[in-house]
């Protein structure tokens, strides 16, 4: 979502500064109004997308890892506290065991 409202940010900006040289060069008459509503939405349609991302970048700070089996927070790069990895590896071995026997 962050990234579909900057690109349609950036596009309103494109757009209305093409529209602004357009208008100028080609129409040969000022179009002020328009290209002034299409830059404000282009500034706030930015602007919303990086609060959004910043929200998103300290929520994520915030909320931390937690195991989803039990929800304790669990060091950097686990997936899993200490009690439920053993208990995903000893199953994974488990079923590659039994993948193993023909099963």
């Amino acid at each position: 979502m962050v990234v579909a409202l900057r690109t349609l940010g950036i596009l309103f900006v494109v757009g209305g500064l093409l529209w602004m040289v357009v208008a100028e060069v080609v129409l040969h008459e000022g179009r002020g109004e328009q290209v002034r509503l299409l830059l404000m939405g282009g500034a706030a349609l930015l602007a919303v997308s990086v609060i959004l991302s910043l929200t998103g970048r300290v929520q994520a700070k915030v909320a931390g890892k937690h195991c989803p089996r039990c929800g304790k927070p669990v060091s950097r790069g686990q997936i899993y506290c200490p009690d439920h990895l053993k208990e995903a590896v000893n199953q994974f071995r488990d079923s590659q065991h039994h993948k193993g026997e023909g099963g």
